[in-house]
């Protein structure tokens, strides 16, 4: 339980790590994006503005401000990461500075521009570049802070605005709709409509926005979870059954009995050589021993129950019953054993001594379900059927073979119409009491 918990807290801690890291990717290409945005403003400000000398000089020394802060802000993400609070103090300077530059009329002006005018201009717009460059962070937050920084810097600077004394703001709808329009196009005049309008929108997207950043957050926290259930179950079935439990809503079903074939394998001798090897030396052997008898098992479409000491448990007909599960599991058989002989190979040219391996095998009822507490649960098969393998497993070495099959799995074997040659050389040995049984069952038995 404690163990589940774990993983699950590193999993949890994993998942943090990629946002953060995600995050801080996302800053750096905000501020590279914003950056560019300058260049490209500094550009239409060059081609678009009437104003020459100092009044462009400080046009550009405005919009230069907004290039070095950008570019501080991709050294500072790229050398020491988001140093969290650091985005949302850059994000309040941009907001106060944009909102300066935009409304407060230029001081080298000589045009002398009504203080009101800028408030008819679209320069509002320019705020939903702050949002897109808060939306490369990926943070909801930052979203929310961004809007409201935006909507309060140009809160202050409207407020700075209609308080002067010689600016106009809406008159009442019964002043007529003459003097509606004198007030409309006197110079002086701002629109508190308009203003409303626009500061609406401004928060309406930041906070759409935030939502969606959020909802991405969660479907890339799910498609995470989704990713490491099915990389647990690929743990313990073959890939071509991981496809299919992965497409379910109930990936294992109910409790239930059902048919299966199952295969019990167990090293010879594994306790004895042990005490001979250092601890690296077992571990690395009952790995590699593991690693090769696993793929045959999943190279036969079966399911890996468990690993026990230098033992293993697969079953086939796992999660659902197939037309050929007994097949499938006297194949498996073949394949590890002729997978051990492989790696005797390996281990000769490497003055190792041989390994010896049982197996046994039986076909019948068992029962399929979730076992452990409300905490910690695991899938498993369980019932007589797979005692009787196990047992059959142990009999391999009194008869001195390995491979012992029972009765009911060369029957199984005859209903599936399978090969047969897959069954040549198992041959008859008899009645035999397996242990923790009163009555006598038919076996097989092979190399």
């Amino acid at each position: 339980m404690k163990a589940l918990a774990r993983a699950d807290q590193g999993a949890l801690t994993r998942l943090e790590a990629a946002f953060a890291r995600e995050e801080r990717r996302g800053l750096m290409v905000a501020a590279a994006t914003r950056s560019a945005a300058v260049v490209i403003i500094i550009v239409w400000l060059a081609l678009s503005n009437p104003e020459r000398g100092l009044a462009y000089a400080w046009v550009l020394g405005t919009a230069a401000f907004f290039l070095v802060t950008g570019l501080g802000q991709l050294w500072l993400y790229g050398r020491h990461g988001t140093l969290s609070l650091a985005p949302y103090a850059f994000m309040l300077v941009d907001a106060l500075a944009l909102g300066a530059v935009l409304l407060l009329p230029n001081p080298f002006d000589r045009m002398g521009v009504p203080w009101a005018l800028p408030l008819r201009y679209a320069g509002s717009t320019y705020l939903f570049l702050l949002l897109m460059q808060a939306a490369f962070s990926f943070r909801p937050r930052l979203l929310l802070w961004t809007g409201l920084c935006g909507a309060g810097a140009w809160t202050l600077g409207f407020l700075w605005i209609v308080t002067r004394p010689e600016t106009i703001i809406d008159p009442p709808s019964i002043a007529g709709r003459a003097a509606m329009l004198v007030t409309y196009f006197d110079p002086n005049y701002a629109s508190v409509l308009k203003y409303q309008n626009e500061m609406i929108a401004f928060l309406l997207v930041s906070a759409g926005l935030a939502l969606l950043v959020r909802r991405s957050r969660t479907l890339v926290a799910e498609r995470a979870e989704a990713e490491r259930a099915r990389g647990n179950l690929a743990r313990y079935f073959s890939p071509k059954v991981v496809e299919v439990l992965a497409e379910r809503d109930e990936p294992l079903g109910r409790v239930r009995r059902q048919p299966v074939g199952v295969l019990f394998a167990d090293l010879v001798g594994f306790t004895t050589l042990a005490e001979s090897m250092p601890p690296e030396g077992v571990m690395a052997l009952l790995r590699g021993f593991h690693g090769r008898m696993e793929d045959e098992v999943f190279h036969h479409g079966g399911c890996l129950e468990k690993f026990i000491g230098d033992a293993l448990l697969a079953t086939f007909g796992v999660p659902d019953p197939g037309p050929r599960d007994a097949t499938d599991t006297l194949a498996c058989a073949r394949g590890m054993l002729a997978a051990l002989v492989a790696w005797n190979g390996e281990r000769a040219r490497d003055g190792q001594p041989p390994l010896r391996m049982g197996l046994g095998l039986h076909y019948g009822q068992a029962v399929l379900g979730d076992i452990g507490s409300a905490r910690s649960m695991a899938f498993a098969t369980v019932g007589d059927t797979i005692n009787v393998a196990s047992r059959l497993q142990s009999l391999t070495r009194e008869l001195d073979v390995s491979l012992v099959v029972s009765g009911e799995f060369l029957a199984a074997l005859e209903r599936e119409g399978a090969d047969p040659t897959l069954a040549a050389g198992l041959a008859p040995r008899g009645a035999q009491v397996l242990r923790g049984r009163d009555h006598a069952m038919e076996v097989w038995a092979g190399s």
